[in-house]
């Protein structure tokens, strides 16, 4: 598949999508639009060209001069296959300054940071469908619709996710070079839990299955500081966690405990949007009282009046003018389907505290 045009400009370094005849299809350059048609070898010194002809034939990896802006600089080449007769070239480049391998890394951290954002929007999409489909009470003419639906999202969403995923995959050894492997792993996962939502919604007929085990708390809140890091940094937000030094562990479903935080924090991230403080924060926590383990999510946005708390958990009441009203009613199902619940303390310009209480599970009693 090819990589979207919107991913190939956010790209730092030089991607190309060539056939097996070395024909260019697709550049990210600024004049990819001159390079469409040409051969990627006449980028190429001519000694090395019978060894990208080897590369092309082995799917590895390896170190070419390539002609960009008129000038030849050293890049590792990443090949990997896109389809029948059609390859992905990921072209890294290589600096004997140390200046300048920082800089390159900061901009690929940089750049993953992005593409973790997107990929948390278009996972969005996917969980909201999905909850729509399987918790609302759908009219029955929208359900006769499902399998087109169903297809559509597949296409969609699916699909770049697929790419996303591969690209991530070919970053990772970079990326373990400059110490950022735990992005690339955090990204995988969510890239993976995307797609298990998606197979549970193709297969809403089937009754669904929910497998638990010992969930470590502290694990999964450092894995959502890392995962809404970026958007928080985007929006000036100072995101802070503090972790019990009991370690909790719940038995339970952790992906469905991963989606009630993952709602919540992104309903703070919202939240702090119309905040009129100089400084925004949101600090998880994890605590241990009286045989429970609790996460407590805190912001100090706007904070909501009494009217809404009374409503927050009814269904399809929302405040949002795109929200679908359904968010904090499923979060509370999976919750109380833990045998805990969720307690919300909040005042108008006072800020937001979601606590959700868990029992601990016996791996905390040995």
């Amino acid at each position: 598949m090819v990589l979207t045009e919107t991913l190939c400009e956010k790209l730092p370094f030089p991607y190309f999508l060539i056939t097996d005849k070395y024909e260019i299809l697709t550049a990210s350059l600024d004049d990819h639009d001159h390079l469409s048609g040409r051969l990627f070898t006449d980028l190429l010194s001519s000694d090395e060209r019978e060894f990208f002809t080897n590369l092309l034939n082995d799917k590895g990896n390896g170190v070419f001069n390539i002609k960009i802006e008129d000038d030849y600089n050293p890049h590792r080449v990443y090949l990997a296959a896109a389809e029948v007769n059609r390859f992905h070239l990921f072209c890294f480049p290589l600096s004997i300054e140390d200046d300048e391998t920082k800089k390159t890394a900061a901009q690929l951290d940089k750049k993953l940071f992005q593409n973790n954002l997107q990929l948390m929007e278009k996972k969005k999409y996917i969980e909201r469908t999905a909850i729509e489909i399987h918790e609302a009470s759908l009219a029955s003419d929208y359900m006769a619709n499902v399998d087109q639906l169903a297809a559509g999202i597949a296409h969609e969403i699916r699909n770049p996710l697929t790419t996303v995923k591969g690209f991530i995959q070919l970053l990772k050894p970079y990326l373990f070079e400059i110490g950022k492997e735990q992005y690339a792993d955090i990204a995988l996962g969510e890239i993976n839990r995307a797609n298990e939502i998606i197979y549970e919604f193709l297969n809403t007929a089937k009754p669904a299955k929910n497998i638990k085990t010992d969930i470590a708390i502290n694990k999964i809140i450092k894995e959502m500081a890392i995962l809404f890091d970026s958007e928080a940094r985007l929006q000036n937000i100072d995101l802070s966690i503090e972790l019990s030094n009991a370690d909790p562990y719940v038995a339970g479903d952790s992906k469905q405990i991963k989606q009630v935080l993952v709602n919540i924090i992104k309903n703070a991230l919202e939240a702090l949007q119309y905040n009129k403080r100089p400084q925004s924060c949101i600090q998880i926590k994890s605590e241990v009282k009286h045989s429970k383990s609790i996460i407590i999510v805190g912001d100090n946005g706007p904070g909501m009046a009494q009217e809404t708390l009374d409503q927050l958990f009814t269904p399809f009441f929302t405040t949002k003018e795109k929200g679908t009203g359904i968010g904090l009613m499923v979060c509370k199902k999976i919750i109380e389907a833990h045998e805990g619940c969720i307690l919300i303390n909040s005042q108008p310009d006072a800020g937001t505290i979601f606590k959700i209480e868990l029992p601990l599970s016996k791996t905390n009693a040995k």
